[in-house]
Formats: C-alpha cells, sequence, structure tokens
C-alpha cells in the first residue's frame, strides 16, 4: 500500500473499521451515524487513493481482503489509544463540574434512580447528569458512559466497582388473570410476557427459559417497564422485580415452588476514571443512597424512595 501522509487520517482508518464490524455498508453507516451512500463514496474515494481494494463485495455483505484486515487491526489499536488517553486526561480531573454520563435499565432510572440524580445536584450543582437507557452494558471503555448502575451477577471484569446491594424479582400475575388465582406449581400453564430476543442474554430471560421451559411467549417486549405495564394490563405472567410488583394492587406475586431471582445491583466506572473528582464524588453519594434502599431492593416492599408512575 502506498499512502501520502497528507491523505493518512483517522476517519479513513475508522472508516475501515467500521465496515469490518458493521460487515457491510449498512452496519458501517449505523456505526458511525451517516448514510450508507456516504460510506461506498469514501470507500471507493479512500481505495482509489490507496491503489489497493480493502473489501470484497459478496453476496453476504463486505469480506475485508488482507490489505482491509491488516487496516482493520490497525485501525482497532489506535482506537484503544485514543479512547486510553481521553480517559486518562479524564481521570486527571479534579473539578467538581463538569458532566457524568451514567448508564443504567430503564427500570431503574424511572423508579429509584431519579431521587438519587435529584439529592446529587442539589448537593453539587455545578455537575451535569446525563442517563443512557440500555439494557445492554454501555461501553465504558470507549466513553459510551461515565458510570454504570447495573443489575448484573456478572459485571465486566474490565471495570471497577461495588455490588451495593440486591435486586429481588418473582413471578407476577394481574389479580384478574387465572394464574393469579390458580394453583401456582405449574409456571408452564399460562401465557407469559418474556424479554425479546434482544434480551436474551439477561437473566430474567434465562430464568422463563429454565423454570416455564414449555410456556408460550405470546408477548416481547424489549423493556422491563414494558413488560411490567403489560402484567399490570391482564397479557400474561412476567418476572418483575419484587420492589416495584409487591406494593402494586394491580399485581400478585405467584406461589411456586421455583426460587425467585436475585441480581446483583453493581456501580462501576473505567479504572482510569475513579480517580476523577466527580465520579468519586458521584460514586460515593449514589452508593450511600443506594444502601439505604437496599432491603426494600432485596426483599420487595412499599418504599417513599420507590414509585413507578
Amino acid at each position: 500500500m502506498c499512502m501520502s501522509a497528507q491523505t493518512e487520517s483517522w476517519e479513513d482508518l475508522h472508516l475501515v473499521l467500521a465496515i469490518a464490524r458493521g460487515e457491510g455498508l449498512s452496519g458501517a453507516a449505523r456505526l458511525l451515524g451517516v448514510h450508507h451512500a456516504t460510506v461506498l463514496r469514501r470507500l471507493n474515494a479512500l481505495e482509489q487513493r490507496l491503489g489497493v481494494h480493502l473489501f470484497e463485495r459478496t453476496p453476504r455483505g463486505y469480506a475485508p481482503t488482507a490489505d482491509g484486515e491488516e487496516l482493520a487491526r490497525i485501525a482497532a489499536r489506535v482506537e484503544d489509544d485514543i479512547q486510553g488517553a481521553y480517559r486518562k486526561v479524564a481521570g486527571k480531573d479534579l473539578r467538581l463540574s463538569g458532566t457524568i454520563r451514567c448508564a443504567t435499565a430503564d427500570y431503574i432510572a424511572a423508579t429509584f434512580l431519579p431521587p438519587i440524580l435529584a439529592g446529587f445536584r442539589e448537593r453539587y450543582p455545578e455537575i451535569e447528569v446525563e442517563v443512557a437507557i440500555s439494557a445492554r452494558f454501555a461501553s465504558l471503555t470507549k466513553r459510551d458512559a461515565d458510570v454504570a448502575l447495573r443489575p448484573t451477577n456478572d459485571p465486566p471484569e474490565t471495570l471497577v466497582g461495588r455490588r451495593l446491594c440486591g435486586i429481588a424479582f418473582g413471578p407476577y400475575a394481574a389479580r384478574a388473570h387465572p394464574a393469579a388465582v390458580a394453583a401456582a406449581d405449574a409456571l408452564d400453564a399460562h401465557d407469559w410476557i418474556s424479554p425479546d430476543e434482544s434480551l436474551s442474554h439477561t437473566a430474567a430471560y434465562r430464568w422463563r427459559q429454565r423454570h416455564a421451559p414449555k410456556a408460550a411467549a405470546r408477548v416481547r417486549i424489549d423493556s422491563l417497564i414494558g413488560i411490567y405495564e403489560a402484567a399490570k394490563a391482564g397479557m400474561g405472567v412476567a418476572l418483575l422485580p419484587r420492589y416495584m410488583a409487591d406494593p402494586d394492587p394491580a399485581l400478585r406475586r405467584l406461589t411456586t415452588p421455583a426460587a425467585d431471582m436475585t441480581l446483583g445491583l453493581w456501580l462501576l466506572t473505567h479504572p482510569d476514571l475513579q480517580r476523577t473528582q466527580r465520579i468519586r464524588a458521584f460514586l460515593t453519594f449514589a452508593a450511600d443512597e443506594i444502601k439505604a434502599l437496599a432491603r426494600t431492593l432485596e426483599a420487595g416492599g412499599p418504599s417513599a424512595h420507590v414509585h413507578v408512575k
């Protein structure tokens, strides 16, 4: 390959990496946030400038050539270096100001997190807080978020933090649903409201597969808040956090020999950011507030700080 120093750029490497990861123009366009025609135009221009083919056009997508694979490997290393540099600089920031981006699950963002954020903002008015809602772990390595408040029993080993408490889950149905009045020793006997395939990695999805493997999932929703509302509407049985469902008069927890599920609630950040003053302030404040809710989160029951509107 022959490159002019004037034409080399991270954007070119980023383009090649996106096409390799996205396995084609459409996937790369989603990763880059541009139209797929833009990706094609930029790829054609890059290949013409380099005088090599970086990808083979196949019926299944774009497969990197040997040159394309080499550039993609280099791009991945450069990406790691760039993100590492940003994290190290951010980790030296000693100001109690700036922005914190917190990644969490939808039901946490809708229940006990807002009062915690309100209290934090009152104590640290110069720190702005952003909340990113996703069922999957945001990449703290790539700075998708600065901290993560995650219900999981398997936190990534690349992050640092601590388990604050557990969140207990159990099977529920609307009080008028047949499952709520029947002998509840057969979870397979009723339709379920299930996480969809995009959440097949979650413990809730696996719990239903284990304890009600023959049950039909007639409704699938990629949001636990959506599942909660569907259960209240009588659409089926659902595995729900007890702190949300126990106090709700529209729902009844089923008596079943299957063990309730408990997820650990972890507060995490990247090692390079743990010394940043605003991150440390948030971790300390949030941990103290959540510990005060531990009994409610672990055993269910009402709480003034835990409410779904």
